[in-house]
């Protein structure tokens, strides 16, 4: 009997390790899938934001190459010494023509901010829905460590009972009975009720054993959910920190369109000023000077707008040094 219950315990606990190790090689597996998802998630979407940012710069660069080579050939011809109602009539060209120009920029800055903040958003949206699963998982998985704990209790609590029980039933058997009136004790028992009283033993710890082995496997099942909480709980910080440095992106990109803003808005500015000096300066030098006067204010002009054509295209370059 001891022989059989032996191998009836170690037949359980080579099920028990087999199947904590089929659980074990499970929850590994689903990692390692979620985990290559994930990275082919964010390579695709890494690969995606510099192709499209790649293709805008260089059209940028492109645009503003031109514009440089125009307004090169427009100062050489004005440098050229030209006549003045030609001389004007490309001022007021180069005027419209960059008025032109900063009112498109000034768009679609504001529609690649727009974009800018909907991308931001959405990112916000996808963090919370993903924390709020996280935060759901989390829940389910104390609810279900809490259930299994109770079980464990009810359990242990039933074998204490159990064991009281037959420990006072065992007392109960070899105390000797003592009848009223008399002092006679009874020692023996027949064989018969010895017999009886060891397959009674040997039956209660048949089933205290398999109730241990309950509890153990509820305390290795406790022991993973808990594994599997603490790594859905690591995922989420890893979630976290893969879709910080995007937002921080997007914080600094929304700042250099603003920036970006601000200078097209302080260059037009400088037009209108260069524009009404221009003309009271052109109404009060006398007619001889008005040549060169005309020629410094031109050449002092356009010497402006390509220092500031410059600056965009290095300001276009440190965004590119910046997604790169």
């Amino acid at each position: 009997q001891v022989g059989k219950l032996r191998e009836k315990i170690q037949e359980v606990k080579q099920e028990r390790e087999q199947e904590q190790h089929k659980h074990t090689a499970y929850v590994s597996e689903l990692k390692a899938k979620l985990h290559e998802e994930k990275m082919k998630e964010l390579q695709s979407v890494r690969e995606l934001l510099i192709r499209q940012h790649e293709q805008e710069v260089a059209r940028m660069v492109k645009i503003k190459d031109g514009e440089i080579q125009r307004l090169q050939s427009t100062v050489n011809v004005l440098r050229d010494g030209a006549a003045d109602k030609v001389k004007t009539a490309l001022l007021s060209e180069a005027k419209e023509e960059a008025r032109k120009a900063f009112d498109g920029e000034r768009i679609k800055l504001q529609q690649e901010i727009l974009e800018l903040k909907s991308g931001k958003k959405q990112l916000e949206e996808a963090l919370n829905n993903i924390m709020q699963a996280d935060k759901m998982k989390a829940a389910d998985l104390r609810t279900a460590y809490q259930s299994h704990q109770d079980e464990i209790n009810r359990i242990k609590r039933e074998c204490e009972r159990e064991i009281r029980r037959l420990e006072i039933g065992a007392v109960k058997f070899q105390l000797p009975f003592v009848p009223s009136g008399n002092f006679l004790y009874l020692y023996a028992f027949d064989v018969k009720e010895q017999h009886l009283d060891e397959r009674d033993v040997r039956r209660f710890q048949l089933k205290i054993a398999e109730l241990n082995a309950v509890i153990r496997k509820l305390e290795d099942r406790n022991t993973l959910l808990a594994d599997e909480r603490n790594e859905l709980l690591k995922r989420s910080r890893e979630t976290e920190s893969q879709l910080k440095p995007l937002v921080e992106k997007n914080k600094r990109m929304s700042k250099k369109n603003d920036d970006m803003l601000q200078c097209i808005q302080r260059m037009e500015e400088k037009i209108k000023n260069l524009s009404r000096e221009n003309v009271e300066l052109l109404s009060a030098q006398p007619a001889l000077k008005r040549h060169t006067s005309l020629n410094d204010l031109s050449s002092t002009r356009e010497e402006q707008e390509i220092e500031f054509l410059r600056l965009q295209v290095k300001e276009q370059q440190h965004v590119i040094d910046d997604l790169t």
